[in-house]
């Protein structure tokens, strides 16, 4: 069965391992996260907030995949 929890399920540990720029990523994601559900919280109008958040989930695939490309694709020299 296809699992479907999202980033916000992942061990905080576990980003210790990861190299600086998809850490860097995800603390953007944890913050943009907060204050989304802040403003959820409260009632406020989170359009710029969920843009945002958004953006850092955006930034997050793009920093796994840029990982993953370097991992696969080893410079020859």
């Amino acid at each position: 069965m296809a699992s479907t929890r999202g980033l916000d399920d992942l061990p905080r540990d576990l980003v210790d391992d990861f190299p600086g720029y998809v850490r860097q990523a995800f603390h953007a994601y944890r913050q943009s996260s907060a204050a989304l559900r802040l403003y959820r919280r409260r009632g406020w109008n989170d359009s710029a907030v969920r843009l945002q958040h958004d953006r850092n989930t955006s930034a997050v695939t793009a920093a796994i995949e840029k990982w993953e490309h370097r991992e696969m694709n080893p410079s020859l020299f």
